[in-house]
């Protein structure tokens, strides 16, 4: 049976894979742009006010994200960001959400850390009715010194009470061997948190592979590059390895011709943990509910289906026992209210 858009909407929903900079509507951007005397067009990679519809390339992509990143100038602008952000994830019923942030770019470009990171604390905390926590990581193409310094940033912010689920990294896949980033498990093994590796995406199964064996990888953002590799695939089965899939973002960046020619399905059927998620939406058009709707259609997928995928998502969290209970208590129940409504 086809899920209402009123039943998507009301899902209590858990979003593993979405940047914090990646989550800055156009509209905000132009205003912070404003705020410090630009001009929006000079300093943005915008169309008609938006951002494309479509882009180019990766590295299209990339330009387009670090300028608005590069909006990001003062706590302020972050407070506001992080603001924002948190009540978008609310309005949509995500009640736990783990963003990616890339700290070390806003310290190298002049911010206070323990300023940014209150001002982040602070954004969250505004809006009662979501959690939101922290991956913060590391780019893949800036090296092993990138992946310290965020390291280090970390061990800081985590004394000082900032909100930080776990370890990331991100950026061009192929860019730098694992070798060189093998300080992010460590650290998140002394720091007691998660590691998040990007892998699969615009790279190969095999990326994803040495993000396993090399990085030892707790999840793996998209991931969908496995699909061309049964034994892979098999041994992601097997061992449960959760993968953050994100649909209208493999599209807009042309990794995936449209949404119908998208693994998803595939994916769902072969048995991987998968979980959905919306990457970077405004630059996408899209949300966490959208993508559980294309997921939904793509795979046939009923209100059973589509409550595991958000059970997944909360198995998967770097969260405590308790707080996870929680959110599959709220899974469950919406779950036993549909099928008594029907």
């Amino acid at each position: 049976m086809t899920l209402s858009a009123d039943s998507l909407a009301s899902l209590p929903k858990v979003e593993l894979h979405v940047h914090l900079e990646g989550s800055i509507r156009a509209g905000t951007a132009i205003e912070l742009a404003e705020r410090h005397g630009e001009d929006p067009q000079a300093v943005l990679v915008l169309e008609d006010g938006r951002y494309p519809r479509r882009f180019r390339s990766f590295l299209h992509f990339v330009d387009t994200y670090l300028a608005t990143s590069r909006q990001l100038r003062d706590p302020a602008d972050l407070r506001t960001a992080a603001a924002d952000f948190a009540r978008a994830q609310a309005a949509q019923h995500v009640r736990y959400t783990e963003a990616t942030f890339t700290a070390v770019t806003h310290v190298r470009n002049g911010m206070e850390p323990r300023a940014m990171w209150e001002a982040v604390s602070e954004g969250f905390a505004s809006v009662a009715e979501t959690e939101v926590r922290l991956i913060v990581d590391a780019v893949r193409n800036l090296g092993r010194e990138h992946a310290e310094e965020t390291v280090a940033l970390v061990e800081d912010a985590l004394a000082d009470g900032a909100p930080i689920a776990g370890l990331g990294l991100a950026g061009i896949e192929g860019s730098a061997p694992e070798t060189e980033l093998t300080v992010l498990r460590s650290a998140a093994d002394r720091l007691g948190l998660g590691l998040a590796v990007h892998a699969g995406e615009t790279g190969s199964a095999d990326d994803v592979r040495r993000a396993l064996d090399v990085l030892g990888a707790d999840r793996i953002g998209h991931g969908i590059a496995v699909v061309g590799d049964p034994a892979l695939v098999e041994r992601l089965v097997r061992e449960g390895v959760p993968l953050e899939v994100c649909p209208s973002s493999n599209v807009s960046l042309g990794i995936v011709e449209d949404l119908e020619e998208h693994p998803f399905a595939r994916m769902w059927h072969a048995g991987l943990a998968v979980t959905v998620n919306s990457d970077d939406p405004p630059f996408f058009s899209t949300t966490l509910t959208d993508e559980l709707g294309h997921a939904a259609r793509l795979a046939g997928l009923g209100r059973p289906d589509v409550a595991e995928l958000q059970r997944r998502a909360a198995r998967a969290a770097f969260l405590s026992p308790d707080r996870r209970d929680a959110l599959l208590g709220e899974i469950d129940a919406w779950e036993q209210d549909g099928s008594q409504a029907g």
